[in-house]
């Protein structure tokens, strides 16, 4: 009876060792993508920095750190009692409006949207200070900043996605990450694990959308 139950303990426990193995090479496997957010292609080389080997989200690796260590430092220094709360706002909403240079196209010069993203940054940092000084109680304030600052996050996640789907589009092989040049670490590694190739389900999505393409060529020929 015990060396049934060792069995079958042993079993799971090699299970379970599969499972996470296979979870770990997942994660390997896409790793730069992880870091970059974005394909290793000329079309998003204004979207990363690279150090060394490694490829960096430079809205990721730019601004939420520059915010974080915004609120961090002011608050630290107790500056937010120092800068007048009118001040505090009014930089925090002009940094912050410095997106638009986005909708304007200024950011595909690299050093602009690096600029860009800590002056976003620096933005949420004083306007989270801002909000916080408001003559509210501390808690409601609190309350206001956070869904302000995630409200702001999710505007431009949503925008940066719908960017990031325009570009993918207009490539020669739209939305096909299965054979997306840019993706071909990531294919290479999932082979080399023995892993499932998880883009090949986009190869209908981009075949449809070349076939649209085509029809609205053909249309506008005649």
């Amino acid at each position: 009876m015990i060396t049934i139950i060792e069995k079958e303990y042993s079993i799971k426990d090699t299970q379970r060792k599969k499972r996470f193995k296979k979870i770990f090479l997942y994660i390997k496997s896409f790793f730069p993508l992880i870091l970059s957010h974005h394909p290793n292609c000329s079309h998003f080389s204004n979207h990363t920095i690279n150090i060394k080997s490694v490829r960096l989200c430079i809205g990721c690796f730019v601004g939420y750190p520059t915010a974080i260590v915004g609120i961090l430092i002011i608050g630290f220094f107790n500056l937010q009692n120092i800068i007048p709360r009118e001040i505090l706002l009014i930089f925090g909403i002009t940094f912050i409006s410095t997106f638009i240079l986005s909708i304007l196209n200024l950011t595909k010069i690299k050093i602009v949207k690096i600029i860009q993203k800590f002056l976003i940054g620096l933005g949420s940092a004083l306007l989270f200070w801002g909000i916080i000084k408001l003559s509210n109680n501390i808690s409601l304030n609190f309350f206001i900043a956070f869904t302000t600052l995630t409200i702001l996050l999710v505007l431009l996640n949503v925008y940066h996605t719908y960017g990031f789907y325009r570009t993918c589009i207009k490539c020669e092989t739209p939305l096909d990450w299965a054979s997306c040049e840019g993706l071909a670490q990531i294919r290479e590694k999932l082979i080399k694990y023995d892993l499932n190739n998880v883009f090949e389900s986009f190869s209908e999505v981009s075949e449809k959308i070349l076939l649209k393409k085509e029809k609205k060529e053909k249309k506008s020929i005649s």
